[in-house]
């Protein structure tokens, strides 16, 4: 109940209280072009930031790394954009705040200490670790081997 009343009634009552007294200050139509501004301003500073996250994901996957731990911070990026796309001062800083690497990054290191699951990356990594090998098995983990060969497809006789 209290997030909820948080979400639904303070938050909204906070941003139309700040609009009304920086609209007094510098006058109605000057806040409704701030507003504007500062909503276009930060999603073009989300796209930049899907951008360097879509190639540090693709830089990852090509070093056989997995990119995995970079999804949250896309869904931050995400969350950023949906605050600084709602009207209001209070959500633009917010989502400011949520799209500069370091705060986010210590918010959602934050968000990981209270969560209890394993991620995916902690499971394959213990279990390519605790994996047996058989005797005279190499590494298939090698970057740039090539494997060449044959195949036949063979339809299944079953309708």
């Amino acid at each position: 109940m209290p997030l909820f009343l948080l979400l639904f009634l303070i938050w909204p009552l906070a941003e139309i209280w700040l609009m009304v007294r920086i609209g007094s200050q510098v006058g109605a139509l000057n806040t409704v072009f701030l507003v504007v501004i500062t909503a276009a301003l930060g999603l073009a500073l989300v796209q930049l930031e899907w951008q360097r996250l879509a190639r540090l994901m693709h830089y990852r996957v090509n070093q056989g790394q997995s990119p995995i731990s970079l999804f949250a911070e896309t869904l931050g990026v995400g969350f950023a954009g949906v605050l600084l796309l709602i009207p209001g001062f209070l959500s633009d800083a917010f989502g400011l705040l949520l799209l500069l690497p370091p705060t986010r990054k210590f918010l959602l290191s934050h968000l990981k200490k209270n969560t209890q699951s394993t991620t995916y990356e902690q499971q394959s990594y213990h279990y390519y670790q605790q994996r047996p090998r058989r005797s005279g098995q190499e590494d298939t983990n090698r970057r740039g081997e090539l494997l060449e060969g044959e195949f036949e497809r063979k339809e299944d006789p079953r309708p």
